[in-house]
């Protein structure tokens, strides 16, 4: 590894703009982003069913399993949160880059013809969700606006164990329909994505942290600010993520 550089720990689901953000910043001033990605089963192409070792092994635990980055890349604040409580994170040194916006996620042609969250209540649709990581309990936010949650629940059928889990559940028919983000669309060519109202809509933050294992920060720092400049979100808005002064209006 190089001596000049930063080490980053990222979601599997959110490397592809940090990937090219890294890029931009090595060009700018030199320094080497190495970045790891989610290596646990779970993170892998596979539709993996949640079990409770999945239920309860966040991305926190494989990131203090290493002990060697200095930042991480969380795809919902509350992560970040918790990371803190568990003193895997230094309290107080985050950033937040940009947002993912909730949506309903479908295999490609939508053959149960789901179009709105009342379709995932009617009798007979399948529905997957994930509960570890950033979609944690995204379900139950998206439904609850709508007072669908009791029923939705009902056609629960597939509890995957994280982002890569429920896009190849999606994508392989084994639910009809899932809960996840506009993103996902650029994840995987086998799916579609259901935008919601507006007044549907859930946003989770994608965020950065410096990990207790940080021991040089300058270069870390130098990483997290440039990550907040427009021409770094400008690498996430292409994936799909939604830009802080856009919700601002």
């Amino acid at each position: 590894m190089a001596d000049n550089s930063v080490k980053i720990f990222s979601a599997r689901a959110c490397a592809a703009p940090l990937e090219e953000a890294a890029a931009l910043f090595t060009a700018k001033t030199g320094i080497e982003v190495e970045i790891s990605v989610c290596a646990r089963h779970c993170a892998t192409q596979n539709a993996e069913e949640a079990d409770a070792e999945a239920g309860t092994h966040d991305f926190l635990v494989e990131i203090d399993e290493y002990g060697i980055h200095d930042l991480a890349i969380g795809g919902a604040e509350y992560l970040l949160d918790d990371g803190e409580v568990r003193r895997i994170i230094k309290k107080g040194a985050r950033r937040l880059i940009a947002y993912r916006e909730s949506a309903i996620v479908v295999p490609k042609g939508n053959p149960a013809n789901i179009t709105s969250l009342a379709d995932l209540s009617r009798d007979g649709v399948r529905v997957g969700i994930s509960v570890i990581d950033c979609l944690k309990g995204l379900w139950e936010d998206v439904t609850g606006q709508v007072g669908l949650t009791g029923e939705v629940r009902e056609n629960i059928t597939f509890y995957a164990s994280g982002c890569i889990a429920i896009v190849e559940a999606i994508a392989e028919g084994i639910v009809d329909a899932g809960i996840g983000w506009t993103t996902f669309g650029r994840l995987d060519e086998r799916l579609e994505v259901i935008r919601l109202p507006v007044a549907q809509r859930i946003y989770r933050g994608t965020g950065v942290g410096m990990l207790k294992f940080c021991k040089e920060t300058e270069r870390p720092e130098q990483f997290m600010a440039f990550l907040v400049t427009d021409e770094a979100r400008a690498c996430y808005e292409k994936f799909g993520w939604v830009l802080p002064a856009t919700l601002r209006g």
